[in-house]
């Protein structure tokens, strides 16, 4: 054995003695009488400290617990009635969860939404642990955990007992071996003892939702929205069980109403599922609690996906002191004469503001007048000047600063497509609709070197753009120009690309939703389904100038097995 492997196990050892002895002085935080307790220890003994095996090695986010409860007792048979799993589950995060830092990086896998987002290793550790783990899971299911050494090894063990045809697909390489290796870094990335959360748990309030919050969001395709929350606790469910309701209204008038409940975990972590009695869609939310600040941040998402809608938001406890909690536009031009509109959204303004109650860190920028102002809105008329600083622009209400600062910018130089790569799926009859992806054209100033896609681009608001579809040719003509220049002529490849054929749908606000079927078309070669690769374009006109997007979009087959992330 090598000096290198030897230390590297002698570490594990003795983090994983260090993790027991600092265990060891303290006593379990479930009491005897709690559900962990009489329904779990049936399987996980006690040890000497009364402490339950296994389970107290561990710190998951709700949804992880969730996952584990589930497998437990659809393989082993727990013993958990249908009654008890969300109890257990909220006993299991009040005492061994994440803390609200650590959920703040993985806060993108909680929402069920078709999402885009786009995991990308930042260093040669992670592209590591990527090849050996993110091949079958998501890198955000594998950060949801805050596990021990011994606990991290016995992952290994779990994947080889459960799924040992792991070995065989990751046969590149002896898989057994590599995760072996991997137990030290993933132990020092991810442990389960820190001093942070130790500090968290020791100064963790049980905030009260009770009452009115303020809310102010962005839905994709839809714009800005703004309204209010109402919380009132439901006894009868138990504790951390709220009724909820809803009222939003977007910029264009649109108003909808909510109503339903939700759960708050582990002192921080909400979600909820209501259904709106104006338009009867069913939406799902994620909210991480800020206590200091009595502000919730995070998603809210349709559970029907075919037209991708979600929207995030931020929301205030309507009875603390004066908040600024959004402001829209987020961005304003450099045009001096050209009085522009800027609606600040937060919790106690003054009904009697005054222009010099509102300030801006810049001078060449100033309010020409007050055209609405109550306890939580105010609108204002703005002038910003030419020689205006372009960048971020603080502004603050009575001394109170937005977080949030607004851009400046002198003009447009482009527009740019978010996602930059979409991920629809096909339908594949009604347990499985079509789940689509909504598309938003932002105008973009390139920066002081104006230059695109460079590090100081500033990216603005949403435009009103044209849209449309076309190929995105992977055929071997393309993807093997180089080889058959050098002479070399490859047997393999796509002759025709012809994706667009079959995907070809109409964008309607920059969303596009499949219309093909998991299922084989004869028409095409190998009867393949109505799967592809082809890419979506853009254009937006602004005082006789165009500008043009593009970004791709994959086609691809349904999600048969959602809860594996």
């Amino acid at each position: 054995m090598s000096i290198l492997k030897k230390t590297s196990y002698l570490t594990i050892a003795l983090s994983t003695i260090l993790s027991v002895a600092l265990r060891a002085h303290g006593e379990t935080p479930f009491p005897q009488n709690s559900l962990v307790m009489q329904k779990c220890s049936a399987c996980h003994k006690l040890d000497k400290q009364g402490r339950i095996e296994v389970i107290e090695e561990t710190r998951k986010s709700p949804e992880e617990w969730k996952c584990v409860v589930d497998r437990m007792i659809r393989l082993n048979d727990a013993p958990l009635e249908k009654e008890n799993f969300n109890p257990v589950i909220k006993e299991l995060s009040r005492y061994l969860s994440l803390t609200p830092r650590e959920m703040s990086q993985i806060a993108y896998i909680n929402s069920d939404e078709n999402s885009q987002y786009r995991e990308i290793p930042k260093n040669d550790l992670e592209i590591r642990l990527y090849r050996a783990c993110v091949r079958c899971h998501t890198w955000g299911k594998i950060a949801s955990h805050r596990n021990t050494p011994a606990q991290w090894g016995e992952t290994k063990t779990m994947h080889l007992a459960y799924y040992p045809t792991a070995v065989l697909q990751m046969r590149e390489m002896n898989w057994p071996k590599e995760f072996q290796e991997l137990l030290e870094p993933l132990s020092k990335m991810f442990p389960f003892e820190s001093s942070e959360w130790r500090e968290w748990m020791k100064n963790r309030t049980n905030p009260d939702l009770s009452g009115e919050w303020r809310v102010a969001g962005y839905q994709p395709g839809m714009g800005y929205y703004v309204g209010t929350y109402g919380f009132n606790p439901d006894p009868q469910k138990g504790e951390d069980e709220y009724s909820i309701e809803k009222h939003i209204t977007h910029e264009n008038g649109t108003s909808l109403t909510f109503s339903g409940a939700g759960t708050l975990y582990g002192g921080f972590h909400l979600r909820y599922a209501m259904r709106s009695s104006t338009s009867g869609e069913q939406i799902e939310g994620v909210f991480d609690l800020d206590s200091s600040e009595m502000d919730f941040t995070g998603r809210w998402w349709n559970v029907v996906q075919d037209k991708n809608a979600f929207g995030n938001e931020q929301y205030h406890k309507a009875d603390q002191e004066l908040k600024i909690i959004a402001a829209f536009p987020q961005s304003l031009k450099a045009e001096s004469g050209n009085t522009q509109e800027l609606r600040l959204i937060g919790v106690n303004f003054a009904k009697n503001i005054q222009l010099s109650d509102i300030t801006f860190s810049d001078p060449n920028v100033s309010i020409k007048k007050i055209k609405k102002a109550d306890s939580s809105e105010i609108v204002i008329a703005v002038d910003v000047m030419e020689n205006a600083l372009t960048g971020p622009l603080k502004i603050s209400v009575r001394g109170v600063p937005y977080k949030n600062p607004i851009v400046i910018f002198d003009e447009i130089d482009g527009i740019k497509i978010f996602p930059e790569i979409g991920r629809a799926r096909v339908s594949c009859g009604p347990a499985y609709p079509p789940q689509g992806v909504q598309f938003v054209a932002r105008a973009v100033n390139y920066g002081k070197d104006r230059k695109a896609d460079t590090p100081d681009d500033l990216i603005l608001e949403p435009v009103d753009a044209e849209w449309w579809l076309e190929e995105e040719d992977t055929s071997v003509s393309m993807l093997m120009k180089g080889l058959r220049l050098a002479g070399i002529y490859p047997k393999f490849g796509r002759e025709k690309d012809d994706d667009l054929q079959y995907l070809n749908a109409s964008v309607d606000n920059g969303l596009y939703t499949p219309v093909t079927t998991y299922g084989p078309i004869k028409e095409r070669v190998q009867h393949t389904q109505g799967t592809g690769l082809i890419a979506i374009g853009a254009s937006y006109n602004e005082n006789g100038k165009e500008y043009k997007g593009r970004s791709l979009l994959a086609v691809t087959v349904p999600d048969f097995i959602p809860q594996l992330k």
